[in-house]
């Protein structure tokens, strides 16, 4: 066993202070046990584990005499994250070294099934510098179930850095169960800094293969009634053979979705086309980066970092004006998102963030609001944060379609650098049925020019 949990506990006592004869006396444990698991020879059951974590942390952090009960409480979260990130990279090292056998072997549960996918999430966590790819010719998102989104939220709490998931799906579902398809797309997309999701049709011919980093190769056998089959291996030479077959069909398949390179977006047009369309479905989870006056572009072409985007904001400010405005929309907003425009003044402009002065936000709303005074079929409606949301609305990326194409953007540390696209009309499709269910529920309230007005 690699010891992380062993060295992280006794770094732990070291900072507080505490021999392990106390440290077993305040968790009602022999002696021996506290020395085992510093040293290695064994690890808290994990029935017991998350207690004795939690009971560690108390220990250590009452022992600090931090005075500033919210700092004590910060370092007790702290301590905790810790020891459970360290007891979770030894016991999937342990599940690793129990199932492997350096051939292939035999899986008949779903819980052998996440149990050998976490173990391998955490180990790519270790080996990998924080990269994990995952590689399925199958719809992962359907034979995992919830277990899927637990296991991305497992990943983005860990501090994943990266993560590389290609998936194949039968695009028939996504016109027959639409709102699942793209809710878990968007959760996905929203869950991570970054991410590069592509997503292939399925043949009913191919293998259903995962495959992650070069750790864990499985293949599932069949799937009936959530009862499954599988063989696995983790064996380097076993899951390469599996790799490739993966590679092909990813390379071979037609493209549902596939993520975008930001330096590419600007050169090929994706939002100019995307504004100069007859009718447009746009979230914006950051603030509303569209619809500018003559006089706010002038600004931001004046300020240009380069030639190349001077010519690309010269075009913007043509499209807002002669099309975007004529347009038929539907622009979805969080309350919040507004209010912190208008505080802050930053928003992001063909991959380029801006800051403008409280007036220049002012006259940015106020002609969005002359805008819809001026054509109907440009209509606003806020989400209020005070609202209760499911988590996947809550962490949404931007989400923008018009007739022809969909685009997603997470936006939330740099523009354009987790940004996915699809021009297939099965997967633009969902996303527009998605859209327009969220605009008939009762949190997303339309906003007429005067509302806009009012938050000024």
């Amino acid at each position: 066993m690699k010891n992380q949990f062993g060295r992280s506990l006794r770094s732990q006592m070291d900072k507080a202070g505490i021999k392990e004869s106390e440290l077993a006396d305040a968790l009602s444990y022999d002696a021996t046990y506290i020395s085992k698991w510093i040293h290695g020879s064994k690890l808290p059951s994990e029935r017991n584990a998350e207690r004795i974590i939690g009971q560690m942390a108390d220990c250590f952090t009452a022992q600090t005499h931090v005075p500033d009960e919210a700092k004590r409480e910060a370092q007790r979260q702290q301590c905790q994250a810790e020891l459970k990130m360290a007891y979770a990279s030894d016991r999937s090292y342990l599940i690793f070294q129990n199932y492997n056998n350096n051939a292939m072997s035999f899986a008949d549960d779903r819980h052998t099934l996440i149990e050998l996918t976490r173990a391998a999430f955490v180990q790519a966590m270790d080996l990998y510098d924080g990269h994990v790819s995952i590689t399925a010719t199958f719809d992962l998102f359907r034979l995992y179930g919830k277990e899927f989104r637990s296991l991305m939220k497992e990943l983005r709490d860990a501090g994943v850095h990266k993560v590389e998931l290609s998936l194949a799906l039968e695009p028939e579902g996504l016109t027959t169960d639409y709102n699942f398809y793209a809710a878990v797309i968007i959760d996905t997309i929203g869950s991570f800094d970054y991410i590069e999701m592509s997503i292939v049709c399925r043949k009913p011919e191919q293998p259903s293969i995962l495959v992650i980093n070069d750790l864990l190769c499985l293949q599932v056998l069949w799937s009936v009634g959530g009862e499954i089959s599988a063989v696995f291996s983790m064996e380097h030479s076993i899951i390469s053979r599996f790799a490739s077959v993966c590679q092909q069909i990813a390379e071979s398949g037609e493209k549902l979705l596939d993520p975008a390179e930001p330096e590419s977006l600007r050169r090929t047009n994706v939002q100019l086309d995307s504004y100069s369309d007859r009718r447009q479905w746009q979230f914006f989870n950051e603030p509303p980066a569209m619809l500018f006056p003559g006089e706010i572009m002038d600004i931001f072409i004046a300020q240009a970092e380069d030639e190349s985007y001077a010519r690309y904001l010269v075009k913007l400010k043509k499209v807002f004006a002669k099309r975007t405005c004529k347009a038929r929309i539907d622009l979805v907003l969080y309350s919040s998102m507004l209010n912190e425009y208008l505080a802050n003044g930053n928003i992001s402009v063909g991959n380029v963030s801006h800051h403008l002065t409280p007036e220049q936000t002012r006259i940015h709303l106020t002609y969005l609001s002359q805008v819809m005074s001026e054509n109907p079929d440009v209509r606003l409606y806020v989400i209020r944060d005070t609202v209760v949301l499911s988590e996947e609305l809550r962490r949404a990326p931007s989400i923008f379609l018009d007739t022809y194409s969909l685009n997603i953007e997470n936006s939330k540390k740099k523009p354009n650098d987790n940004y996915h696209i699809s021009m297939d009309p099965r997967m633009r499709g969902a996303f527009e049925q998605f859209f327009e269910k969220m605009l008939q529920k009762p949190f997303c309230n339309r906003l007429t020019a005067e509302d806009v007005l009012r938050y000024l």
